[in-house]
């Protein structure tokens, strides 16, 4: 997840949703004495947010305390305050509460929609696309069904999210149907009753559609959605009641897409004259602009501005409080690691891989607490369920209780008691075995939350030895070359520069790696666009995977004549996977040789990359096994352990597949296919 989706979706969609919400709260004129003190009480409680949201808290917990506000309303008002304070893990326990009943829904829809909008947001920054459809789809379903203008808002909004959500999962076609839908629905809104609302809620939503093509490269079909965008961002600046500050944030928001768009398209002068009118703007220097800022520069690649940049953006993010989570490493810090390396600042790159590396049992600490907590969250709700069926279960016992006390009058009173003794049996036995069935599932899933427990503080703990070992070099040569009276030789000097080289691209590795296993589940398929022949995609792997130069293994590479053709795929992404095998068969051959050898398939015109070493080799029974995440054949060996994970996910999201030749018994052989694409 990007920083520019962060601002749009957060600050976009809280602002536009709690109007919403507040709009509509006077829709019903007669209400009872109840609803109005329910109202008045909703007031207050948003205005002290509004104020304060410690007090505000503080005020919840006391309603609670007294029994003066319901449960369902107490999780909406909680998970609304920490989603305004950045906490969005802790929001989505609070929403997901809220929603295990149908209280909201039946109290006032126009919250249910709201809340149901916001846990998409946050799904979707959390990157669970899927669990955000879900939720969008869900409320969707339920809000379609109403033709009041308050019923095509929240529809388009859902949509919107529902789209955005597709979008990231690789389901374009029918994003666009919903994008498309979604905003000739707003605008025919806007044409009937142009409120300010309705003017808001179309402009962020248009800027929203075009984020979310930028967000997945996709260019090209971002520019047809700008001349939509001038024109919902032009109506919503020409209303009165649009504050300056707004019209300024989207108008120049604008810009810096319109600058990225350029970028991408090779269209360096119009891009520089709209990142030129972006940083013109007042907007540009406020804590919500240097964020966009900094998602620009490093989207542009302009390394050296963002490195400038990071201190300003990291003190931004630091006044948010946000807390520490995988999302934050990767959001936040790693953007700023890459432009220290790339600019060539290697003090901080140090610096910053440090608090990385200082980071990492927080954000483990913090996401434990969270599964935690949603884990207790998936057992009061199936609580509420078995005690709603239980409740239904009485009261069909009962209705059939009173038709045998009817029946008592007919027939002969020990036959209806022995026919109620057999019944009540069966069913006692039925519930026994349902009884045991679901305490055999909840150990089993109990089991499984272990397992992924266990699995992730191994993985941590691994990735924090594979940091601070390359850390530990880079701080001793550092020593060495700051020393006042240190008396080097070129020949030392030239060592010490190599050695300091290769830590540093070591631990720029293993954060790829991190962030690369955030996406490793992902179903999106990888755009193939680049044409590129299939030996320089060998070519940029034995490179970026420096095999060729291991002094501990010879390395030969073989392809037929026939094999050297041009082929339409993801240059980078092909050659990342066919490295991470290459990396493999360096690290787990200590003597030998290492062979890379490219062939057609003439059953299924395939591209076929097999790496074969003279290593330690593979059981034939671990074939599937050492493709799972975390798992290492040998301990002995350093390795996080998911390297032939996210090469195969990459691989199958280009077209092809990675599998372990069995057959071979000299060492290990993987072999790579990419689809033969013209």
């Amino acid at each position: 997840m990007n920083l520019r989706k962060l601002k749009n979706i957060i600050i976009g969609t809280g602002v536009v949703t709690i109007m919403g919400m507040t709009a509509c709260t006077s829709h019903d004129k007669q209400v009872s004495f109840e609803n109005k003190t329910q109202s008045k009480q909703d007031s207050i409680i948003q205005s002290v947010i509004d104020e304060d949201m410690d007090s505000a808290l503080r005020l919840i917990d006391s309603l609670e305390d007294k029994h003066l506000l319901p449960e369902h309303k107490v999780n909406f008002y909680r998970g609304q305050i920490h989603f305004k304070l950045g906490q969005e893990l802790t929001a989505e326990l609070y929403y997901k509460k809220a929603l295990t009943s149908d209280d909201l829904l039946e109290e006032r829809p126009s919250l249910y929609y709201f809340v149901s909008d916001q846990l998409s947001t946050i799904l979707t920054l959390k990157g669970d696309q899927d669990g955000a459809v879900k939720t969008a789809t869900e409320a969707y379903t339920i809000v379609q069904k109403d033709t009041t203008q308050e019923g095509h808002y929240w529809s388009a909004i859902l949509l919107h999210d529902i789209g955005y959500s597709q979008m990231q999962l690789g389901h374009y076609q029918d994003a666009r149907k919903n994008f498309v839908q979604a905003w000739n629905t707003l605008k025919q809104l806007v044409n009937t009753n142009p409120t300010f609302d309705n003017l808001y809620t179309w402009a962020r939503i248009t800027y929203n559609i075009i984020d979310a093509y930028t967000s997945t490269e996709q260019f090209k079909e971002a520019e047809k959605w700008l001349p939509q965008a001038e024109e919902a961002i032009s109506r919503m600046s020409a209303s009165p009641e649009c504050p300056a500050a707004t019209a300024e944030e989207y108008t120049a928001g604008l810009n810096t897409h319109k600058a990225l768009i350029y970028v991408k398209t090779n269209r360096r002068a119009e891009a520089h004259q709209a990142y030129q009118r972006f940083i013109g703007t007042n907007y540009s220097k406020t804590n919500a602009g240097l964020i966009e800022h900094s998602e620009y520069l490093e989207n542009a690649e302009r390394w050296e501005d963002l490195a400038k940049l990071s201190p300003k953006v990291d003190s931004v993010v630091h006044s948010w409080g946000i807390p520490l989570s995988l999302y934050y490493l990767k959001s936040y810090l790693n953007p700023s690691l890459k432009a220290y390396i790339k600019s060539g600042n290697k003090e901080q790159a140090l610096k910053m891989a440090e608090r990385i590396v200082d980071s990492v049992d927080s954000v483990y600490n913090y996401e434990r607490q969270h599964n935690a907590a949603e884990l207790a969250i998936m057992y009061e709700t199936q609580e509420k369920e078995k005690q709603i069926s239980e409740q239904q279960s009485m009261l069909k016992n009962q209705r059939y209780l009173a038709f045998l006390v009817a029946a008592l009058l007919i027939l002969i009173s020990i036959i209806i008691i022995t026919l109620l003794r057999l019944r009540s049996a069966r069913k006692l036995a039925d519930k026994n075995k349902e009884l045991k069935q679901k305490n055999k599932e909840l150990i089993q899933a109990n089991a499984r939350a272990e397992e992924s427990s266990r699995m992730k503080t191994d993985f941590i703990q691994q990735i924090s030895h594979e940091i601070r070992t390359p850390l530990n070099v880079l701080s001793g040569f550092t020593q060495i070359l700051t020393a006042p009276n240190a008396e080097l030789t070129e020949e030392e000097r030239a060592d010490i520069n190599e050695r300091v080289t290769q830590n540093t691209n070591r631990i720029t590795e293993l954060v790829n790696k991190m962030l690369e296993l955030s996406d490793m589940h992902s179903k999106s398929v990888i755009d193939r666009v680049d044409h590129v022949t299939t030996v320089q995609i060998a070519a940029q792997a034995v490179e970026s995977s420096d095999i060729s130069k291991a002094k501990h293994l010879t390395f030969n590479m073989e392809f037929d004549p026939s094999a050297d053709k041009m082929i339409r795929t993801n240059s980078y992404s092909a050659s990342r996977a066919l490295a991470l095998l290459l990396n493999n068969a360096a690290k787990f051959t200590k003597e030998g040789s290492a062979e890379l050898r490219i062939t057609i398939d003439g059953n299924t015109q395939m591209v076929v990359y097999t790496v074969t070493d003279t290593g330690i080799g593979i059981p034939p029974y671990e074939a599937e096994h050492i493709f799972e995440e975390f798992f290492q054949l040998d301990n002995y060996y350093e390795g996080t352990g998911i390297g032939l994970s996210v090469a195969r996910s990459i691989a199958r999201r280009l077209g092809g597949d990675i599998r372990l030749d069995t057959t071979y018994q000299g060492g290990a052989r993987f072999v790579m296919t990419l689809p033969d694409e013209k």
